[in-house]
């Protein structure tokens, strides 16, 4: 995370409506959670497409990808519908890391822990963060077990951690999963920031159009809009609605019918990591 801004793609809850196959489907998942880690989003909205509904499975998927290996069989029940996520490519981001020694932690370096033991009345506790064993949490509140949370170690001997907020991490610490009624009531909550819809309707991308981009979106937070494999955003909008916000077409010249929504995503999402919006 950049700050405290969000940069959030969302996506519809009819992505998985081409295929009945579970492996497929999973498969597609994972390339939607790719694609925000390789770009650093770190929000994923799935908004409701009366058409098909399938926001449980595709949070299920996205939530088991952007969990560090180490927490997955404490935090996320055996589910019939994960039974192919063994397939998926690891994210590879700073939040999971691939040392598991707790004499390689270094003072200052963040990990996701989750809460594994609660200690007396004073409200210490014992986190896993994936090395040899639980370490203590320096902390005066009170966490339960089960309980995420991001730390940072301060000790090394004895090996102890306290807990910090996610705008404290200075990289890219993963994305959370959130699910709207509408694309509508998710944009309502989102009207300060630069919302961009990707429609094949849109302005063609060209340099000058991200160079605009990027100067709008500067200290801004980004919300990039991607319609269903059946419909563009603009079955999802009012006229009203579509009016306020930029629509690009980030994949012009297409040398096919149709454009699948995690193919949209990873072009989109290159095209705008060309611009700096982070200032």
């Amino acid at each position: 995370m950049t700050g405290c801004r969000e940069r959030a793609i969302l996506i519809p809850s009819s992505l998985t409506m081409e295929s009945r196959d579970l492996r497929v489907n999973t498969l597609k998942v994972g390339l939607i959670a790719r694609a925000a880690a390789v770009f650093r989003m770190n929000r994923i909205v799935i908004y409701r497409d009366l058409e098909h509904n399938d926001s449980r499975f595709i949070s299920m998927v996205l939530g088991y990808m952007e969990t560090p290996q180490y927490l997955r069989k404490m935090l996320i029940p055996r589910r019939v519908e994960l039974r192919h996520v063994g397939m998926l490519p690891p994210l590879r981001t700073a939040h999971h890391p691939t040392e598991s020694r707790s004499e390689s932690l270094k003072i200052g370096e963040f990990r996701v822990g989750a809460v594994v033991e609660s200690v007396g009345s004073d409200g210490g506790v014992w986190v896993e963060i994936g090395v040899d064993r639980p370490i203590p949490l320096q902390t005066v509140g009170r966490y339960l077990v089960g309980q995420r949370l991001n730390v940072r170690i301060y000790s090394q001997n004895p090996l102890a951690a306290e807990p910090v907020d996610q705008c404290e991490i200075p990289h890219y610490w993963g994305y959370e999963t959130e699910t709207a009624q509408s694309l509508e009531s998710a944009l309502e909550s989102r009207k300060d920031s630069l919302v961009i819809l990707t429609s094949r309707k849109g302005r063609a991308v060209t340099p000058e159009i991200l160079s605009e981009l990027g100067r709008q979106g500067q200290k801004r937070d980004l919300a990039v809009v991607f319609g269903s494999p059946a419909r563009g955003v603009d079955a999802f909008l009012s006229k009203e609605a579509m009016g306020r916000y930029e629509m690009i077409n980030t994949i012009p010249h297409q040398g096919t019918q149709t454009v699948r929504v995690e193919e949209a995503v990873f072009a989109t999402l290159a095209a705008l990591n060309l611009v700096q919006m982070e200032e």
